[in-house]
């Protein structure tokens, strides 16, 4: 693996460089190469979560929940707390996914305190992330906005982070959102606009790319309560225009939502021909998914 740290180390010096086109590029190659390698060493958890991922993709969500089971099992009887907290994540993702937000916030807490057993930011980051989604899924906005809080505060500075802090503002901002606090949500969503200018013309990762989608999610949501709709449609269209370039069915249900939010406004503009258009997909969407439409 001396390929792929002599990458990681190239990611890291264009990344502190600020050239990110560059960086994004050399990222790329390391995604490639890490992938390549777990393919030709397969461990018996990567085998479960292929399966599984296979399972979701087409819609087989109680046999693949049965799997992530199984690698949950499997990475708590080798005791590493970073893989047990990534199998809690997936599983809490799943959970919530399927309309079950109780058990998936649960479980989410759980991957917080596993997170944390590893004293890996990066980590812990991700695990509040999940925790903070499928807090306010449930409507617990103080557990939601203390794991924002604490995302924000456990990022380290610098270049090589911004992508994640950018994230964590977005997260920050949908939490004060849904606590009305308009005033807070949209200086949050600035700072985070800040930092996604600088991925501006440049090739995005997927995950930079579901960034961006969130972002104008939460701006749309602004919007529409600040009585903007105009500016809330403008929003959503753009945030379903970054939808779209994901894969996977956790970013098709993504997209989803953001065309139901789509019909919402349009059919408070009296657009009644898009909002019809909107539905539909949403609804195609779901039914290829094998999901019911959100309550």
């Amino acid at each position: 693996m001396h390929q792929f740290q002599a990458t990681i180390d190239s990611w890291a010096e264009a990344t502190s460089a600020g050239q990110l086109e560059a960086a994004n590029a050399v990222a790329l190659q390391a995604l490639q190469l890490a992938g390549e390698h777990a393919l030709k060493h397969p461990t018996p958890s990567l085998l479960l979560k292929l399966e599984a991922e296979d399972l979701e993709g087409k819609g087989d969500w109680a046999a693949a929940e049965a799997v992530r089971r199984q690698v949950l099992v499997l990475e708590e009887s080798g005791g590493n707390s970073g893989m047990i907290a990534k199998a809690q994540m997936d599983l809490s993702q799943l959970l919530q996914m399927v309309g079950r937000g109780a058990e998936a916030l649960q479980v989410a807490t759980t991957a917080t305190a596993s997170a944390r057993r590893t004293e890996m930011y990066p980590l812990i980051y991700q695990a509040l992330e999940r925790e903070a989604r499928a807090a306010l899924d449930q409507g617990d906005l103080p557990q939601a906005l203390a794991a924002t809080a604490e995302a924000l505060q456990i990022i380290e500075p610098g270049k090589l982070t911004e992508g994640m802090r950018a994230r964590a503002l977005t997260a920050r901002a949908r939490c004060l959102l849904a606590n009305h606090d308009f005033t807070g949500a949209d200086l949050h969503l600035s700072l985070s606009w800040e930092l996604l200018q600088l991925h501006a013309g440049t090739r995005l990762l997927p995950g930079m790319i579901a960034t961006f989608a969130h972002w104008w999610e939460v701006k749309s949501q602004l919007g529409e309560q600040q009585g903007d709709g105009d500016g809330a449609r403008a929003a959503i269209i753009q945030a379903i225009d970054f939808r779209r370039q994901c894969q996977g069915p956790y970013a098709l249900c993504a997209l989803a939502r953001a065309l139901d939010r789509l019909a919402s406004i349009s059919s408070a503009t009296g657009d009644f021909v898009v909002e019809q258009q909107a539905r539909n997909e949403a609804r195609s969407l779901r039914n290829d998914l094998k999901l019911v439409a959100d309550d």
